[in-house]
């Protein structure tokens, strides 16, 4: 007599397992993992002592390594980590399982927004219902890649950056694609999660509320445009007085006027980010060179335009074999860049053939988003390794990229067999 029976027949079920399954073997790693900050992750082990010195109710403020700059920048996971603490937990525990289950919340919010389309009318729904082994399987690489499973269950910030952005295009899908209206709860949501976005890396925060700030300007006739885009600036401002790695210099306060002067400034500090990540790194990105490197104005501006190719592509693709590999780390990352850079080719090549991007009002905010990320964070990066953990929070928009270039194929061949069969 069978005890129970599992059949996988339709995508929600297969959906829904692969739900199970990640929160088994998070439950399993967390146990699993050792008492000590991982090599893989060395900054969890900083992350892990703030976590404690703030749920003890010391001032963070008179932190000793950072002063209150790293707590203003990673609240959302700190905050959290040390309610954990207080229940009995380690430090490290506590912000290992906060990073876990951000992870695990930002699978169910995907899993929810695949349900949700596949409901409603229209061409994506149709596809969905058409392809729904293709959609476990994207689903299935999104959830256990290896590169961003390990950062969802160690102690680091990626986890809770990811969540919140996401969550941030979660609104403005519902809004455009599932015709939800811009209630005042759906507004309150985008609100909030742009604000977490800032407590969990400035940096991305700034670099949403550009994509969006974009985005909202492109589609400005929408009402739900022209709200969301007032709380996104509000959202921006309020965050950028509160967290004090996004403070302007004076420098930057006093050619405020002078958008090139501003923009300039702008590029010193990414210089200048970039130069600080190479130090004590075992796998220095070197700093391209540069033609316009002299005394005359701007030519930080232009050197850093000059080397967004080259910066962009080790970003999105090095540690590559036979050139960066030093390490196990490195070989094992090397080995999942095959990954990114076999799917960045299919997606041009197809995009070059098929002349067409099925779905792309309903990806637009979110390729925005990934194009300024990907430059702005190459410009950033001063070492492979956190440059590698940095670009998982792209991953779902590749995923998306790999599922409307996927319908574009099917779309042509079908076209062509029409036409040689009417011929």
């Amino acid at each position: 007599m069978k005890l129970f029976s599992l059949r996988l027949t339709t995508l929600k079920s297969k959906l829904y397992a692969i739900v199970f399954v990640s929160l088994i073997v998070r439950v399993v790693a967390f146990f699993a993992l050792p008492n000590s900050a991982s090599t893989l992750g060395p900054d969890e082990g900083e992350y892990a002592n703030l976590v404690g010195w703030v749920a003890q109710g010391k001032a963070v403020s008179e932190y000793p390594t950072f002063g209150p700059n790293l707590f203003n920048s990673a609240r959302s996971v700190i905050l959290p980590s040390s309610l954990f603490y207080r229940t009995g937990l380690n430090s490290l525990d506590s912000i290992r399982l906060t990073a876990s289950v951000y992870s695990f919340l930002t699978t169910i919010l995907v899993l929810v927004m695949i349900l949700k389309l596949s409901k409603e009318k229209g061409n994506a729904s149709f596809f969905i219902q058409k392809h729904q082994t293709m959609i476990s399987y994207l689903f299935l690489t999104f959830v256990f890649l290896p590169s961003r499973y390990t950062w969802s269950i160690l102690g680091l910030r990626e986890s809770s950056a990811e969540f919140w952005t996401m969550l941030v295009f979660g609104v403005i899908f519902a809004s455009n694609s599932l015709k939800m209206k811009a209630s005042f709860k759906l507004t309150v949501i985008f609100f909030v999660a742009n604000i977490m976005v800032y407590s969990s890396r400035p940096q991305v925060g700034l670099v949403l509320s550009t994509a969006l700030v974009i985005y909202f300007l492109a589609t400005i006739k929408k009402r739900s445009s022209m709200l969301f885009m007032a709380v996104a600036i509000v959202a921006m401002v309020l965050s950028a007085a509160t967290t004090a790695t996004i403070t302007t210099t004076a420098t930057t306060a006093t050619t405020a006027t002078n958008p090139i002067k501003l923009l300039n400034n702008q590029s010193e500090i990414l210089f200048a980010h970039h130069k600080a990540n190479q130090v004590d790194a075992e796998s220095i990105i070197v700093t391209p060179g540069c033609p316009f490197m002299t005394e005359t104005s701007y030519n930080d501006l232009l050197c850093l335009v000059w080397r967004t190719p080259q910066t962009t592509f080790t970003f999105l693709f090095r540690p590559l074999f036979g050139a960066d590999v030093t390490s196990l780390p490195s070989l094992f990352a090397a080995a999942e860049n095959i990954f990114w850079l076999g799917s960045l080719l299919f997606i041009t090549v197809i995009l070059v053939w098929v002349r067409r991007l099925p779905f792309f009002a309903l990806m637009a905010p979110s390729l925005i988003f990934a194009f300024i990320y990907s430059t702005t964070a190459a410009a950033y990066e001063g070492n492979m390794g956190t440059a590698f953990r940095h670009k998982s929070l792209i991953l779902w928009v590749v995923i998306l990229l790999l599922a409307s270039t996927i319908v574009a194929t099917q779309q042509r061949r079908a076209e062509q067999q029409g036409i040689s069969g009417s011929s």
